[in-house]
């Protein structure tokens, strides 16, 4: 029973984290590079990420990994648990002036998310790829 309880916190903190940043679960998953599937199994505590993958997660979300190991009878402080009762996420606008990540368009939250992975090589190919268009576009 106790091992239920540890996955179902789990599983949790993946989906508040990830709704509180306004990712999909289509990004987190294309990030991690897995299927889809297997991420909403993660949320739904069907199954439960290894160790590596839950540090990957904490990057991607810029969260201590201690955050999916409390101690007993802690609950994580979310800004705000009001959608925690809904199964969908209500529809948000790109902000203009962005403060925070969750102000970024899906595209612009890919990105960062792809620059806190562990995923270093992808990271620089991508960098390298956008700084040579760039200068592409700046010769023209």
């Amino acid at each position: 029973m106790e091992q239920e309880k540890a996955y179902n916190y789990i599983a949790e903190t993946l989906r508040r984290l990830r709704v509180q940043s306004d990712f999909s679960q289509q990004n987190i998953a294309d990030i991690l590079n897995v299927n889809r599937s297997t991420y909403t199994y993660y949320e739904t505590g069907k199954t439960t990420p290894d160790v590596r993958t839950l540090y990957k997660i904490s990057k991607i979300f810029d969260v201590p990994i201690e955050i999916f190991f409390p101690e007993e009878d802690t609950v994580p402080v979310f800004e705000d648990p009001a959608w925690a009762t809904s199964k969908q996420r209500p529809g948000k606008l790109t902000a203009p002036d962005p403060k925070r990540i969750g102000d970024l368009s899906s595209t612009e939250r890919a990105l960062i998310a792809l620059i806190r992975s562990e995923n270093k090589l992808t990271c620089e190919a991508v960098l390298d790829s956008l700084k040579k268009r760039i200068d592409q576009e700046n010769q023209k």
